[in-house]
């Protein structure tokens, strides 16, 4: 009997780990991660929430601390 068991990951199968948001290739344990979080109201950028490898995120946190420092200016 065939089962189909949809899976968090794309449909990459076992096991259940997370993807990266940038590259979305599957994180492995012993890779380095960072969540990145954008509290604003804008959608386009909560899309880009999530976990990301090391490597990929550096860009992302980089927006993400300029907007922090902006968001810090003005209110």
């Amino acid at each position: 009997m065939f089962i189909d068991i949809k899976s968090n990951d794309g449909g990459r199968g076992e096991p259940y780990s997370d993807v990266c948001v940038s590259c979305q290739r599957l994180i492995e344990p012993h890779h380095s991660t960072e969540h990145i979080d954008f509290q604003t109201g804008d959608e386009k950028l909560t899309k880009l929430n999530g976990i990301y490898h090391a490597k990929c995120a550096v860009p992302y946190l980089s927006i993400k601390r300029a907007l922090d420092m902006m968001n810090r200016m003005i209110g």
